[in-house]
């Protein structure tokens, strides 16, 4: 071999070394910056819980000196807190409010599995009333009853078997208000409608705290008015500002006027006291946000607990 040749040999062998250096390096570099971003990414999710703990605890700490039988607008745990820089590029806004002012999906089913034939009735009015078809309310009770027999106009595990991808009825109390998604052609439009007036907690949790609730929601409740709802008062039909207004006064219309309103053995579903709230914390770290949903139970001593977080998602 010539030495032009051994000089040519040695100049690509040179070329693709210094190649490979350079894919090497830009693979070792490559993977540090996932690596830095991956640990970033980390680290700002656990100081966004750490900071969303700490608005758990002020909004416990509101909850526990509130000493009045009445839960309404005018208190200091429902005012939003925040934005407020809780350290350098980080920002928390957390706003509570009551889960007693809506209608409970669970009390559909009683502690027994059967339906409740009084919360069919509110719940199917709210439903009319937000203009979506009643069938929703049967097939909703057959999803958390816990027998395997579809009522009428129901639907049990060969309804959704029949789904695709194919899936089994929970005939379980549900813990969130997205389980209405389950039931087949509900879609995002309808639930969009309907979430701001309903929860999903434990059966104990019946009453409807009417100095909160919704004028939906009130009118709905004019299902079990005494004599029928032709002369019961439509709350819906008042004017926005006005309600507020009033309601800034304290609890408007009052669970004593409501019941005079409605059947006598039907009396203790309204009330003006709640025991559950759920609190929604808006963390900013930078260019990342964060967001933590905290259902707060608040015991008749007046200790506040957290019984259910999810994160970025209500």
């Amino acid at each position: 071999m010539t030495r032009h040749s051994q000089r040519g040999v040695a100049l690509v062998t040179a070329v693709v070394l210094v190649a490979l250096a350079t894919v090497i390096a830009v693979a070792i570099g490559s993977r540090s910056a996932m690596s830095a971003r991956k640990s970033a990414g980390n680290l700002g999710y656990e100081q966004a819980v750490q900071f969303a703990a700490g608005a758990e605890a002020l909004a416990a700490y509101a909850l526990h000196e509130d000493k009045g039988s009445q839960d309404t607008l005018n208190e200091s745990w429902a005012r939003p807190y925040g934005p407020v820089e809780v350290g350098p590029g980080i920002t928390l806004e957390a706003q509570l409010g009551d889960e007693q002012g809506k209608f409970n999906l669970n009390t559909l089913v009683n502690a027994r599995g059967e339906v409740d034939p009084d919360a069919l009735a509110v719940f199917t009015r709210l439903l009319k009333l937000l203009q979506l078809e009643p069938r929703w309310a049967p097939l909703l009770v057959d999803w958390i009853d816990s027998d395997v027999l579809p009522a009428s106009d129901g639907g049990e595990d060969s309804l959704y078997l029949s789904q695709q991808p194919p899936y089994r009825s929970a005939n379980l109390a549900i813990t969130s208000i997205s389980e209405l998604l389950q039931l087949p052609g509900f879609g995002r439009e309808r639930f969009l409608k309907l979430a701001p007036h309903v929860t999903a907690l434990p059966l104990e949790a019946s009453s409807i705290n009417v100095c909160l609730a919704s004028p939906v929601v009130l009118d709905a409740l004019n299902a079990l008015a005494s004599g029928g709802s032709q002369n019961a008062v439509e709350y819906s039909l008042m004017d926005p500002k006005q309600l507020v207004d009033l309601r800034s006064k304290g609890c408007f219309p009052g669970a004593t006027v409501m019941r005079g309103n409605l059947r006598p053995d039907v009396a203790n579903r309204v009330g003006e006291a709640s025991r559950y709230f759920r609190l929604q914390s808006l963390i900013s770290i930078g260019t990342a946000r964060f967001a933590l949903y905290s259902l707060l139970k608040r015991d008749p001593d007046g200790q506040v607990r957290a019984v259910l977080r999810t994160l970025g998602t209500e």
